[in-house]
């Protein structure tokens, strides 16, 4: 009896350790990721405070802050001219001034996203502390919105500055009397600020002096000046902010007007290609020696020039660049071909790519596309397979290629709707002047009909007759198509493929036919642009029609 008393325990043991093997041992969780932030639960002095003498501020936390670049994302109205010190004690945050505060003013502190959670680094977003060193606090209030002229996207991370003064130069010279930031929105707010009218600007500050000195921080204006609306004691709570009037201010980077030659690049041989600082409107190349013959190429944006020349460079040429009256000497060296590291050196291809587009659309011709210009023929043949049932078809299409520049070539053919093809281009048939040639050109499709399309309605109503606005179709960031509108007009979008369009517009107030941005210097705003204010979906074999009433959404 004894003896099987021993055998269950040894039982037990066997299979407790047995499970204890099994088991699987991890990390507890923690549980979901705390995102509250931090709760403010006491100030000394407390927020508008009036008659205000000390020499600091003390903001206790229900949890541990860490505080996140406080010189930089503390903002202080009227800002001082040295920063305050910032200590955290267990869960507080102490503030101690170092410049002298002026007499019966009102100060705002405003922590944009400084003050975070130890743990999760979750913000305190926008904590607003004021107090007074006279016997009342400032009432008035500002609000507003900054958005990106061209995208009208919010301009986030903006400091909006405000100037009692009127005169024009004052973000270049001047600090202002109030700061703040904008949210992630675009939206902004002013509070406990004096009576009055003000000079406002925003500015992207990229080097964080609040002055604009840099050509490529982005600004925002409003050459009137600005009144401040009394607010009442409950000036906080968002009906109140609701009823003061919004101003939109739009953001933009000034041109550089200013022309420059960058270094010229020379990626393959007979490629040079000649970016500009900004866009070139005039341009002209003299040689200086020998005569060398090229095709010349602007990219869109205007501001870079490709050359393709018809032969190689075999020694440095010389050329007299003038470029909206900038001049340059540009030496143009042969090209040299980087060394291959490894086993040997790798020659030269001697064939180069050719893309296909268009494949199977209905109403385009199939199109071929040329890393370098080619030489004119004057036939070569096209071989396309075709799939009816059991047989196969081929149909041979003959094309010649004309003397000028080609780069695109068009190789228009009849298809079946919803008929697979395979077309053939033998290897050799195109000749760059770069001295390359093709390899055998294959592509497989399958052709569309017309009800794989979908079609667009566009009513537009514009705010001014008689002045030009342009209006382009967007899917994504590619234009689809350009207009231009000096009255109210409906135009109809054709062969749309099933996706998400959307529709801006512009006044071209000068008439260039681009949007033009704004300039400081002459108090030019940005061309006004507005957008259709949903996406558009189109369906296949579908006809949507809508309405723009340009300027009703802004």
């Amino acid at each position: 009896m004894k003896r099987q008393g021993i055998d269950v325990i040894a039982a037990m043991i066997i299979l407790a350790a047995f499970f204890a093997g099994c088991a699987k041992i991890s990390s507890p969780t923690g549980g979901p990721r705390d995102t509250t932030p931090p709760k403010v639960l006491k100030m000394t002095p407390e927020n508008q405070s009036v008659r205000f003498q000390d020499k600091q501020i003390r903001i206790f936390f229900d949890e541990y802050v860490t505080l996140n670049n406080p010189t930089t994302n503390v903002l202080i109205s009227p800002p001082l001219s040295e920063s305050p010190q910032y200590t955290l004690k267990g869960k507080s945050l102490v503030i101690k001034f170092k410049d002298t505060l002026r007499a019966n003013t009102t100060y705002n502190m405003v922590f944009s996203d400084c003050i975070r959670d130890y743990h999760e680094n979750t913000p305190l977003s926008y904590f607003h502390y004021s107090f007074s060193t006279g016997d009342s606090l400032d009432a008035y209030m500002i609000r507003g919105n900054i958005l990106d002229a061209k995208s009208l996207a919010p301009s986030k991370d903006f400091y909006v500055l405000l100037y009692k003064n009127t005169a024009d130069s004052l973000p270049l010279t001047t600090r202002p009397d109030y700061v703040t930031k904008t949210h992630d929105d675009g939206s902004f707010l002013f509070q406990n600020i004096t009576e009055g009218t003000y000079k406002i600007f925003a500015l992207k500050d990229i080097n964080s002096d609040l002055l604009y000195n840099l050509p490529n921080e982005e600004i925002a204006f409003l050459e009137e000046t600005v009144t401040a609306y009394h607010a009442l004691p409950d000036s906080a709570s968002d009906s109140l902010k609701a009823t003061l009037p919004l101003l939109t201010l739009y953001s933009f980077t000034a041109t550089d007007t200013s022309q420059k030659l960058q270094r010229y690049e020379n990626p393959a041989s007979g490629v040079y290609i000649f970016p500009y600082k900004s866009a070139v409107n005039v341009f002209s190349a003299t040689p200086a020696d020998n005569h060398l013959e090229y095709f010349e190429r602007f990219n869109e944006t205007k501001d870079s020039i490709t050359w393709y020349l018809k032969s190689p460079l075999s020694d440095t040429t010389v050329f007299y660049f003038n470029a909206d009256n900038y001049l340059d000497t540009v030496r143009l060296a042969p090209y040299h071909e980087k060394a291959t590291s490894g086993r040997g050196r790798s020659n030269q291809t001697k064939k180069f790519n050719v893309t296909f587009l268009n494949a199977g659309e209905y109403h385009k011709p199939l199109m071929l596309k040329f890393p370098y210009p080619i030489r004119p023929s004057d036939t070569f043949d096209v071989y396309v397979y075709s799939q009816q049932q059991s047989v196969k078809d081929t149909v041979i299409y003959r094309y010649s290629v004309p003397d000028t520049f080609v780069m695109e070539l068009p190789l228009p053919m009849q298809y079946m709707e919803k008929k697979s093809y395979t077309v053939m281009i033998p290897d050799s048939v195109f000749y760059g002047y770069n001295g390359l040639t093709n390899d055998t050109l294959t592509t497989q499709f399958s052709a569309k009909s017309i009800k794989d399309y979908g079609t667009l309605i566009i009513n537009y109503e514009l705010p001014e007759e008689g002045k030009t606005y342009v209006v382009t179709l967007w899917k994504g960031d590619r234009k689809m198509q350009e207009d231009r509108l000096t009255g109210a007009s409906t135009i109809t979008y054709s062969f749309l493929n099933p996706d998400t369009y959307r529709i801006s517009a512009f006044l071209d107030e000068n008439e260039n036919g681009i949007w033009d941005t704004g300039d400081y210097s002459t108090k030019c705003q940005p061309e006004k642009m507005f957008a259709f204010p949903k996406s558009i979906s189109i369906r296949a074999y579908w006809d949507t029609e809508e309405t723009f009433k340009i300027g009703s959404n802004n």
